[in-house]
């Protein structure tokens, strides 16, 4: 027993020297990242950045402790066992004490042998793996080219790698054992220990970047550092891995300018994907190209026909440059379109090839440009511009291709998408109108389409299905696997799929469907999803069932239907069964259907027509018509029926399924009555009169003799009862009209109503003109009859014209052979029309237009000369139209001169018109005809802009004079206008002229049209500091009550006035009036149309502050005024 204690303590000595001995050879590696590469796979280290390397070194090292406690602990526990095991028994099979302690002995020394041989193997292992971990990572220390290196507290270099020595530019031998001092420049060395101190007294490990010097040249490099320590934790020093980054960071500083750049440019491309709109995609395109190619303007123009038309600018807000197409072929951006390749101009000032003329005067230098193209297709161009001589890179160049590639496939595709748009709408359109349910599914099965029918037979909305599987919602599980079996064939290539199968709706019913479901491919052929077509034929299904089982089966068929249906024997004609809804809709109890034959419910006259009819009826096909039947009440009803021959109860007999279909036939009645009958008043439409009047022409044709006319009438004041009283009491107006007008007639004539208030009356079988102007004056003593209107009496007028047609005349004219007759001028005398009706409605219209321009007359008859003044008005606003787009207009100048000095104040800007082929068209003529049309705006506006340009341009030659103003007028159509402000402003801040210096002149007729918002507009105009003007003043109505009210600088009296000062008294008084009410009022006056030098003194001796006229100069042009200015002429 003493022996085998003996033995464990020995086995346990002997265990804790092997422990001691097996950490004696770990802690003696001289390597601080030995345990490293011993545990790591080869592989597996370089994959590690440089601080990762240095934080797996310090603290990645193997837990050898625990190793080697573990392997103690089993070691003792085998050695205690053994012994202990063997000694027992050795003592139970040998019992000689002498010869039991040395076979002990002999088993103690074996057991010592054996233990010590492996332990010597076990430490020997793991000395060679020591080695070859020290190898491995010294191979892979001397073989990166990161600078690899091990400094001791005081910073001295104790190892390093041969990258550490080439990045120094220094031996091996040169480097270790000095510190950073001896080998960099003060201030570089300074810095390394700085940072290494930092490190070593935190003891963290630290990556950074840091720019060193060696021998004259800075490198960058990305280093990581961090402290070892010894077997006791204690640090002992530092490593530290540098790469040089110098070279990546240049790169990656010129990636990051270029990602910039092109990120800033996807924005263009980003913004026309979500908006799709091209007007904002082109404006967003040129906000970032400007922004990037740091120039200062850029526009795109797109291909139309042969030239190329500003479609978005951003720099330039010149309309004429706007408006400037650019032939193919010409010019900057022509001559990109026709060659198709960049094109760069240093200086466009002095370049031959810009011929816009823009160009020339906004003082733009340099101009880049490149073609918008997309498959050998031109799109356009983009070209950016700056104001001063730019030169531009290749890299520049190269972005701007990039954006015009990108500015090409967002412009086709905000294209390709109103496209798509509109051919979707078109579709979505069909699909929601189609009556069967149309489903879309994608390839995962889920829907994104249901149209309305499918919510009216599946019960779902639409809403409550999108995006979910229509196998969960609609199919059975039973039906599942064939719904995606049909998928499958089509994803395959079959082209369509048919089926019938059960479906479920919303509220757990089971229906049948018929389907048919189409692959939805995508432009590659890929099938994308499915496209199902369903129709609910439950009911047919139900039916058919029904007549094929038994007569049972068919009865619950029979008696569920919503529709009356019944069965009658085809001899007798008796009715053998009704089911409920027969019953329901007719009235009848099913004991009075059943003593009656089908006869009963038809009306008597129609009895006959259906005996014929059921004679003539084959008894084995189908007979579907719609006949008339008669409820029990008597109420006649339209029927839709289908029958079907059977055998019931052994007899020969019809089954027959009855739709009532009296609200649709009344319906298609009204819809056939909204196509003839105009609806408030139940007179004829235009569609209907001219049907009357042609057939009146086709009987002159045939040679009927006689004469008829046409009447045009248009209600006067009809719009003022429609804006003042209401809508419900101009209606009222019009119908009382219509009755009117029905009462005058025979009934042989027509009265229709053509428009708002215009109606057309055709006189039939009349013997000679007189009858049909004697009508119009009867029609005429009718109109002006008061009306009573919501209690009040209203009066109204009208004017009425008069075509008149001979039948034997026309007839006799048919006979021969002629042109057509396409004008209403044409006819062969003024009571002759042309052929067709609706010439014929055209002249009595022409001449109702003479009556009511002619106000003393209350009807006119139709002569071609009449057609003759339309056709030339109509030319002359067509000439106003073009003269407006071409700007044949010229602005004169009336001097305003000052009564106090006698010199010119100002000027009033006058349009004057010369006419192409016409001449000088007279103010007279087009302005009262542009007024009429609306055109007067856009004349005026352009007034506006010449007159302050050129005052401008006087204003800075002749700054020495009183400041000069300038007189416009200032239609009513502007003064009711949106964005009269804005856009004054807008032509005062462009031409640089000040409001003061702007005199708008306002007759008393416009202020009366905008009496309730022209108070207000009149204050804004004010508060823009322009000076505002009554002009013509004393001609029209205006309230003098409300004259003080109004924010006007001036008065000017007409001329009708000022040229008979002197001849009537009467005129003197109401001048001299007119300069006292205005003084009152704090306003100047001037005195228009001054033609002698009495009329200048009078006016002088009256106080008047300005005059004007032809005494000092008639309206001239341009030049002449300014010679007038020059002359500095006083009068």
């Amino acid at each position: 027993m003493a022996i085998s204690i003996g033995w464990l303590i020995s086995a346990a000595v002997f265990s804790i020297r092997a422990t001691i001995l097996y950490f004696h050879t770990f802690d003696s590696n001289p390597y601080p990242c030995c345990f490293l590469f011993a545990q790591t796979p080869p592989l597996a280290i370089p994959q590690r950045s440089c601080g990762e390397q240095l934080r797996v070194m310090k603290y990645e090292r193997p837990n050898t402790r625990d190793l080697a406690g573990n392997i103690v602990l089993i070691y003792t526990f085998f050695s205690g066992f053994w012994i202990v095991c063997s000694d027992r028994l050795l003592a139970l099979l040998i019992h000689d004490l002498t010869l039991l302690t040395k076979l002990q002995t002999v088993k103690g020394w074996v057991f010592v042998l054996l233990t010590s041989g492996l332990l010597y193997g076990l430490v020997r292992w793991r000395i060679r793996s020591l080695q070859e971990s020290n190898n491995l990572l010294q191979g892979i220390v001397e073989g990166t080219d990161d600078a690899i290196f091990v400094k001791d507290c005081a910073g001295r270099y104790v190892m390093l790698n041969s990258a550490t020595a080439q990045h120094i530019d220094k031996l091996r031998s040169q480097i270790l054992g000095r510190d950073d001092t001896a080998l960099f420049s003060p201030d570089t060395a300074r810095e390394i220990m700085e940072i290494d101190r930092s490190i070593l007294a935190t003891g963290e490990t630290r990556s950074f970047e840091e720019s060193i010097t060696i021998n004259g040249s800075t490198r960058t490099y990305h280093s990581t550092k961090g402290v070892y320590r010894d077997s006791k934790h204690n640090v002992i020093g530092l490593i530290g891995i540098a790469r040089d980054i110098t070279e990546r960071k240049q790169l990656v500083e010129e990636l990051k300018r270029d990602k910039e750049d092109l990120a800033a440019l996807s924005t263009v491309t980003a913004n026309g994907i979500s908006t799709l709109n091209l007007q904002e995609l082109l404006d967003v395109m040129l906000e970032r190209i400007v922004e990037v190619m740091q120039a200062d303007a850029a526009t795109i123009r797109l291909k139309k026909d042969d030239t190329l038309q500003v479609c978005a600018s951003i720099g330039i807000e010149d309309d004429d440059y706007l408006g400037y197409p650019i032939p193919i072929g010409q010019g900057f951006a022509g001559t990109i379109a026709a060659t198709r390749q960049p094109l760069y101009i240093e200086d466009a000032q002095i370049d031959s090839r810009i011929i816009n003329p823009f160009i020339k005067q906004s003082k733009i230098r340099t101009m880049l440009g490149v073609p918008l193209e997309r498959n050998g297709n031109l799109i356009g161009v983009l070209h950016v511009k700056w104001l001063s001589i730019h030169s531009v890179s290749d890299r520049k160049l190269h972005l701007l291709e990039i954006t015009a590639e990108r500015c090409t496939m967002a412009i086709l595709n905000a294209q390709l998408y109103e496209h798509a748009l509109q051919l979707q709408e078109r579709l979505q359109l069909q699909i929601d109108h189609m009556p069967l349910a149309c489903i879309v599914n994608n390839q995962e099965l889920q829907l994104t389409d249901w149209n309305p029918a499918a919510e009216r037979i599946f019960g779902f909305t639409k809403e409550e299905v999108l995006g979910a599987n229509p196998c969960d919602l609609i199919t059975p599980p039973a039906v599942r696997s064939l719904v995606k079996k049909i998928f499958q064939q089509l994803e395959a290539g079959q082209a369509t799929a048919h089926s019938i199968n059960e479906n479920l709706t919303k509220d757990g019913r089971t229906i049948i469907c018929e389907w048919y479901n189409t692959p939805l491919k995508a432009a590659d052929g890929k099938v994308i999803g499915m496209l199902s077509m369903a129709q609910d034929i439950t009911e047919r299904r139900a039916a058919e069932v029904a007549l094929r089982d038994s007569e049972q089966r068919y009865r619950t068929l029979f008696e569920s239907n919503p529709h009356p249906m019944w069965v009658y024997d085809t001899e007798t004609l008796a009715f053998l069964a009704v089911n409920d809804a027969a019953i329901h809709h007719y009235g009848y109890s099913r004991e009075e259907f059943l003593s009656m034959t089908i006869r009963d419910i038809r009306p008597p006259e129609d009895v006959p027509a259906l005996l014929k009819h059921l004679s003539k009826t084959n008894p084995g096909l189908n007979v579907d018509g719609i006949w008339r039947h008669c409820k029990q009440d008597g109420t006649l009803i339209d029927v839709e029926v289908t029958s079907h021959p059977l055998v019931f109860s052994g007899r020969q007999a019809e089954v027959v399924l009855a739709n009532d279909i009296t609200q649709r036939k009344q319906a298609e009645e009204q819809l056939r009555r909204y196509a003839f009958y105009e609806p408030l008043t139940g007179l004829p439409n235009q569609a209907l009169f001219l049907e009357r009047l042609e057939q009146e022409l086709e009987q002159a044709r045939c040679g009927k003799a006689g004469l008829f006319a046409v009447l045009f009438l248009e209600l006067e004041r009809f719009e003022l009862v429609k804006y003042s009283l209401g809508h419900l009491a101009a209606d009222q107006l019009i119908i009382t009209t219509a009755r009117r007008l029905e009462k005058c007639l025979k009934p042989t004539d027509t009265v229709a109503r053509l428009g708002a208030d215009e109606f057309a009356i055709l006189l039939t079988d009349i013997q000679d003109s007189n009858e049909a102007t004697n009508m119009a004056d009867y029609i005429y003593q009718q109109i002006i009859l008061p009306f009573t209107l919501n209690g009040r009496e209203i009066f109204s007028t009208t004017s009425i014209g008069i075509a008149f047609c001979e039948r034997d005349k026309l007839a006799s004219s048919a006979l021969k052979p002629s042109k057509e007759v396409s004008n209403i001028s044409l006819a062969a005398t003024p009571l002759t029309c042309s052929n067709r009706p609706e010439d014929f409605l055209r002249a009595a219209d022409t001449a109702r237009h003479h009556a009511k321009m002619q106000s003393h007359l209350r009807h006119a008859v139709f002569n071609p000369a009449m057609h003759e003044q339309a056709v030339a008005r109509f030319q002359l606003e067509t000439d106003l139209r073009r003269a407006i787009e071409q700007e044949q207009f010229q602005v004169h100048y009336q001097p305003i001169v000052s009564m106090e000095t006698g010199e010119i104040s100002g000027f009033e800007a006058l349009v004057r018109w010369t006419h192409p082929t016409r001449g000088i068209v007279s103010p007279v003529e087009f302005i009262p005809l542009a007024e009429e049309t609306g055109l007067i705006g856009l004349i005026d506006w352009w007034v506006l802009r010449q007159a302050c340009a050129q005052l401008g341009v006087w204003q800075q030659e002749f700054a020495t004079i009183k400041p000069l103003t300038m007189s416009v007028n200032l239609s009513g159509v502007q003064l009711g206008q949106l964005g009269l402000l804005e856009r004054l402003d807008q032509i005062l801040r462009k031409t640089g002229v000040s409001g003061h210096s702007l005199k708008l002149e306002i007759t008393e007729s416009s202020l009366l049209k905008n009496a309730s918002s022209g108070t207000a507009m009149l204050e804004h105009l004010k508060a823009l500091g322009i000076q505002l003007s009554i002009d013509d003043f004393g001609t029209g109505y205006s309230s003098l009550a409300r004259l003080h009210q109004l924010p006007i600088d001036t008065l000017k009296i007409d001329r009708s006035f000022v040229n008979r000062i002197g001849i009537e008294g009467d005129s003197l008084e109401i001048v001299r009036t007119i300069i006292t009410l205005a003084h009152s009022l704090q306003m100047d006056v001037i005195a228009e149309g001054i033609e002698t030098p009495q009329q200048l003194a009078q006016l002088r001796s009256l106080g008047c502050e300005y005059g004007q006229g032809y005494f000092f100069s008639k309206p001239v042009e341009q030049n002449s005024a300014t010679a007038l200015l020059r002359s500095q002429v006083q009068w």
